[in-house]
């Protein structure tokens, strides 16, 4: 089968979607399959074509035209995907919904291929509304969120379109999971970590202004907020005016081969994000037996069992939170037990290989369907 897909962004730009994309399409091509990439670059004006793996990747300009409102650099990355999508003639395009689906949606005609759409994260009920949304989900053969929660908002939006809705839970693949020894949390040099993209979406606002209430309680706390993103100038200048710069380490994007090991350095993991489909990283902390705090959003909870996997918790509440890292300080043997119990909950309910088999099905259920 030749398969089409599409995403915002590809290695080497870091985060889950990409992670996982490195796990998801290699296992594909071990079954048969012939993929090609189409993706763009947060700051590329030009269209680029390489081979990353052994997987045929295309980056065109769209995400930089849209971010500048360049019209005619946006016109040319259409054509240029047009033609890409009739040389290639596959047989399925998978798109992961983002920022570049508008382009997506305006070369649709040029590959009449049935559309599997993978949903991640739901800001709120104004994207659901939206007309670019609402006719992706109309044309596609089927659309799957990352979570149980995000399947239940988008058939909730969508009821005449629920039939052909699904979830399908990430796994842990190659990429993303690599075999590192579980080094025990360190209590006695403690270490609160944040890992993502340093966006308003992953809270770590938040995190600031509870680790500010943390570090007059156990003052050999560190903060360290790994990743990179339009926040990090914000989130720098907030850390002074809190007076916790001094305690708080930014050290940039990490690559995903040394995920583990930043997580191994971790005492435990913040999540206190304002909206998620299921982060990567909270199942690579999970699979290293770190406890988990998180705010309650989307597919959290469902890897993160409150109380006993980890602690979920109200979303933008840094009181909350700072009560809850001090819990986890005072109680070491809870937390060491929370970190065990994800990692449980994790082989259980998140399998790289029923990801893939589920994926698999869903191509082969939209062929079929188009025939």
């Amino acid at each position: 089968m030749k398969i089409l897909y599409w995403t915002d962004l590809f290695l080497p730009d870091v985060g889950g979607i990409e992670t996982f994309s490195m796990d998801l399409i290699p296992a594909l091509q071990a079954r048969g399959h012939e993929v090609t990439v189409v993706t763009s670059a947060l700051t590329q004006d030009h269209t680029t074509v390489e081979e990353l793996n052994g997987i045929p990747v295309h980056r065109f300009p769209t995400w930089h035209a849209l971010r500048t409102n360049d019209l005619k650099l946006l016109m040319s990355a259409r054509k240029a995907i047009t033609d890409l999508k009739r040389k290639f003639d596959p047989d399925v395009t998978h798109v992961h919904f983002g920022a570049t689906a508008y382009t997506f949606m305006q070369t649709q005609r040029a590959a009449k291929a049935p559309i599997v759409t993978t949903v991640h994260a739901l800001p709120d009920t104004s994207l659901l509304q939206s007309s670019l949304f609402s006719k992706l989900v109309a044309e596609s053969a089927h659309v799957n969120a990352v979570s149980v929660q995000g399947y239940n908002r988008l058939s909730q939006a969508f009821p005449q379109a629920a039939e052909c809705m699904s979830y399908v839970y990430y796994g842990l693949g190659p990429a993303a999971h690599r075999e590192v020894e579980v080094v025990p949390p360190s209590f006695e040099q403690p270490v609160i970590l944040c890992l993502g993209r340093l966006i308003p979406q992953k809270g770590f606002d938040v995190a600031l202004k509870a680790f500010a209430k943390v570090e007059s309680v156990v003052p050999d706390a560190r903060l360290a907020i790994v990743g990179e993103g339009s926040e990090e100038a914000t989130l720098k200048r907030l850390a002074a005016k809190l007076g916790i710069a001094m305690k708080v380490d930014f050290p940039g994007p990490v690559p995903p081969e040394n995920v583990y090991q930043v997580i191994n350095t971790a005492t435990m993991l913040l999540m206190p994000s304002r909206y998620e489909g299921l982060p990567l990283v909270s199942l690579q902390a999970a699979k290293m037996q770190r406890p988990i705090i998180s705010s309650d959003v989307d597919g959290l909870p469902e890897l993160i069992i409150d109380g006993q996997s980890g602690l979920v918790l109200r979303e933008n509440n840094e009181e909350e939170l700072a009560e809850a890292i001090i819990s986890l300080f005072q109680n070491p043997a809870r937390a060491v037990a929370m970190g065990k119990a994800a990692a449980l909950r994790l082989e259980e309910r998140f399998g790289f290989e029923n990801c893939v088999d589920q994926y698999e099905r869903l191509y082969h259920e939209a062929v079929s369907a188009a025939d």
